[in-house]
C-alpha cells in the first residue's frame, strides 16, 4: 500500500512539474539610460521588425521637441533623434504611412489648429512635409482608416470643442476635410470596433484626474454617433481582452489627491457587445495597482488565451518597489493569480506597453517610470517555450510574411498555411479565402502584428489562395504573390486520392477552373443510410458517364473550347439522390 502511494504521490508531482512548467511565463529586462519619457506606442519606423520608441526630447521639460530612438539590434536603440516642432509643445502623436510608401509617418499636435506631418525616409529619419490649419484647436489625435478608402485618415479633438473632426487621407500625403461628428468627452482618444461591425470606433476620456469616458460608434464613411458619456475613475486601454472580434476597454481604478490617493486591488473590464452595450467585469487582483497604469494584454505563454499584465506596488499607498504581473487566461473569463515578471525600486512607474522587441512572434513588453525627474525604460524581452504562431512578422512596418505553404505546389491534400503580418493600426486579424470563400479568420496578435496558423484538407488541383490582414479599424492588407501579378495565388494540390465525405465531393474540374480538354472528371461519393446504386456525371445537360455499384467517378471526358457545367449525380439503393455542380472553363 505504501509502495502505490508513494509511486502515485510521483506521478502527481511529474503531473503537476509539467503543468506547471506549461504555463510559465519568463521574460528577460534591459535597461535604456538615456533619461527620456516614453508617452506613445511603440511602432517599427526603420523597417527592421523591431519596434522604435517615441520619446521626449532630453529631459522632456517643454523644449518644443520630440524624439525617436530606433532599434539597432534586439533589445537595443541607439541615441535620441530630436526634431523640433515650429511652435509649441508636442501634446499628441499619431503614427501610420501617409504616401503609401510602406513606411509609418509621424502627425503631431500641439493643442493649437495647426497639424504637423513629418514624413519617413524609409529607415527610421523624418522630416516636417507639411502643416496644415484644423478647424479647432486639437490636443489629441490619432490615426485610422475611417472611410474604407486603403487610406489612412486623421481623427482629431481637443480644448473644450466637444467635436470629432476628421481629415481623409488621399494615400499620397495630403488630407482634406472630413465630416465632424459630436464627442462630448473630447480628451484623449483612441480606436477599436467595440461592436465588430468592421467600421473603425472611437473612445474619448478625459485625463486620470477627471471622469469621463464617452464611446462614438462609425459608420463607416467618416461619421460618428456617440453614445452617452458615463464616469467613474477608470481610465481604459482598448485590447480584445477575450477574443470575439469586438474590442473591449480595460483599465484600473485610481482616485488622486495631494491628501492621500486610493488605490486598488481590481481590474475593471468592460466587454463589447454587437448590440452597442458593454458588459462589466471585475478581475481581482493580490495587490494593488501603482497608480491607475494602464494593463497590457497579449497571449504571453503562448496558449492561444489571452493573459493581462499589470503593475502593481508593494503596499496600498502606491510605494516601492513595484512589479510588473502577468495574470494567464483560463479561457472562461477567469485568470489565475499574478505572477511576477519583473520588480523595481523606481518610485513613479507610468506606462506599460505591448511590443516586439525582437523578430520572434512573442508579445514583448515596454515598462517606464520617473525617477526624479528623469525616465527609465525597461525592455521586458519575451521568453516564454509556448506555442506561439510559428510564423514572424514581416521585418518591415507593413506586409506579409508566408511561411507556410512554400511553394505554389503540394504533395498532399492536408496544407499547412502560416501567416505572420503587420498593420499601420493595431493588428486585429489574418483571413485565408480559397477558392473565393473565406476558410479561416485568426483574431490573435498584439502590438501592430496578427498571425495566422491552419491546416486544411483541399482537393487534387489548382486552388486560387487569398491571404488579408486588417487592423482593428479594418484598413485592410492583401497579400501580393510575388510569382506575378494579382493578389490571389496558385496553389495545386497533388494527390492519388480523393478525399470524401457524406454526399459528394468533387475533386475534378474544380469550381471556377480553366484547363484543357480532355477534362478529368473526378468525384467520390458516400451515403451514410443506404447503399450507392450508380454515380452520373453530366456535362450542360447531357449525360456523360455512369458507374455503378462504385463510391467513385473517375473518367475522361473530351470537350469542346467555352465554360461548361458539370453537374455530378449519386443515386442510392433506396432512390436516395444526391448532386453537386461546378463550373469550368476549357481554353484552346
Amino acid at each position: 500500500m505504501y509502495r502505490w502511494f508513494r509511486n502515485a504521490l510521483r506521478s502527481f508531482c511529474v503531473f503537476a512539474a509539467a503543468l506547471s512548467l506549461a504555463q510559465t511565463v519568463t521574460f528577460t529586462h534591459d535597461l535604456l539610460t538615456n533619461d527620456s519619457f516614453t508617452f506613445y506606442t511603440p511602432a517599427d519606423f526603420n523597417n527592421d521588425g523591431r519596434e522604435d520608441l517615441i520619446t521626449a526630447c532630453g529631459d522632456g521639460n517643454g523644449n518644443g521637441q520630440f524624439a525617436v530612438n530606433l532599434s539597432t539590434a534586439d533589445g537595443i536603440y541607439g541615441t535620441q533623434t530630436c526634431y523640433s516642432l515650429p511652435t509649441g509643445q508636442p501634446f499628441s502623436i499619431a503614427v501610420g504611412d501617409f504616401n503609401g510608401d510602406g513606411s509609418l509617418d509621424l502627425a503631431v499636435v500641439n493643442g493649437t489648429s495647426t497639424i504637423y506631418e513629418y514624413l519617413n525616409n524609409g529607415h527610421g529619419s523624418f522630416h516636417l512635409q507639411a502643416s496644415f490649419v484644423s478647424s479647432a484647436p486639437v490636443s489629441s489625435i490619432a490615426t485610422a482608416d475611417a472611410n474604407h478608402d486603403g487610406a489612412i485618415d486623421l481623427l482629431c479633438t481637443g480644448g473644450n470643442e466637444q467635436k470629432l473632426y476628421v481629415y481623409f487621407g488621399n494615400g499620397s500625403g495630403g488630407f482634406r476635410v472630413g465630416p465632424t461628428s459630436p464627442l462630448n468627452v473630447p480628451g484623449r482618444i483612441s480606436i477599436g470596433d467595440f461592436d465588430g461591425d468592421g467600421k473603425v470606433d472611437v473612445v474619448g476620456q478625459q485625463s486620470m484626474f477627471s471622469t469621463g469616458v464617452q464611446v462614438a460608434y462609425g459608420d463607416g464613411q467618416g461619421h460618428f454617433l456617440a453614445t452617452a458619456s458615463f464616469g467613474g475613475n477608470v481610465q481604459y486601454v482598448p485590447f480584445d481582452v477575450d477574443g470575439d472580434g469586438k474590442t473591449d476597454l480595460i483599465g484600473i481604478p485610481f482616485d488622486f489627491s495631494v491628501n492621500g490617493s486610493v488605490y486598488y486591488k481590481v481590474v475593471k473590464v468592460l466587454h463589447g457587445n454587437a448590440n452597442r452595450t458593454f458588459t462589466a467585469q471585475d478581475i481581482p487582483l493580490g495587490q494593488c495597482d501603482s497608480g491607475g497604469i494602464f494593463p497590457a494584454v497579449a497571449d504571453f505563454n503562448g496558449d492561444g488565451l489571452n493573459d493581462i499584465a499589470v503593475v502593481e506596488a508593494s503596499d496600498c499607498n502606491g510605494s516601492a518597489p513595484h512589479s510588473v504581473e502577468v495574470m494567464l487566461g483560463k479561457g472562461d473569463g477567469l485568470y489565475q493569480a499574478e505572477r511576477t515578471v519583473y520588480s523595481t525600486d523606481v518610485p513613479q512607474p507610468s506606462r506599460l506597453n505591448v511590443m516586439r522587441i525582437n523578430r520572434d512572434s512573442k508579445p514583448d513588453m515596454e515598462f517606464f517610470g520617473v525617477n526624479d525627474n528623469s525616465g527609465s525604460t525597461v525592455l521586458l524581452t519575451n521568453t516564454t517555450a509556448g506555442k506561439f504562431p510559428k510564423c514572424s512578422p514581416p521585418d518591415g512596418a507593413v506586409g506579409f510574411n508566408l511561411c507556410s505553404p512554400t511553394k505554389t505546389v503540394s504533395g498532399s491534400t492536408s496544407v499547412r498555411f502560416s501567416v505572420g503580418a503587420a498593420n499601420q493600426t493595431p493588428g486585429r486579424k489574418v483571413e485565408l479565402w480559397i477558392d473565393g470563400q473565406k476558410k479561416v479568420e485568426n483574431l490573435r496578435g498584439f502590438s501592430h502584428y496578427s498571425f495566422l496558423d491552419a491546416t486544411l484538407t483541399l482537393a487534387p488541383g489548382t486552388h486560387r489562395v487569398g491571404i488579408y490582414t486588417a487592423g482593428w479599424d479594418n484598413l485592410v492588407q492583401q497579400y501580393m504573390w510575388t510569382g506575378g501579378p494579382g493578389f490571389t495565388f496558385p496553389l495545386t494540390v497533388k494527390s492519388s486520392t480523393c478525399p470524401g465525405g457524406v454526399g459528394i465531393v468533387v475533386c475534378s474540374p474544380l469550381n471556377d477552373a480553366t484547363l484543357t480538354s480532355p477534362v478529368r472528371a473526378w468525384a467520390v461519393g458516400n451515403l451514410s443510410r443506404t447503399s450507392i446504386l450508380r454515380m452520373e456525371v453530366w456535362v450542360d445537360g447531357v449525360k456523360k458517364f455512369s458507374t455503378f455499384g462504385s463510391k467513385a467517378l473517375d473518367t475522361k471526358l473530351d470537350l469542346p473550347s467555352g465554360a461548361h457545367r458539370l453537374t455530378y449525380y449519386l443515386v442510392g439503393s433506396d432512390g436516395t439522390k444526391s448532386s453537386a455542380t461546378v463550373v469550368a472553363t476549357v481554353r484552346e
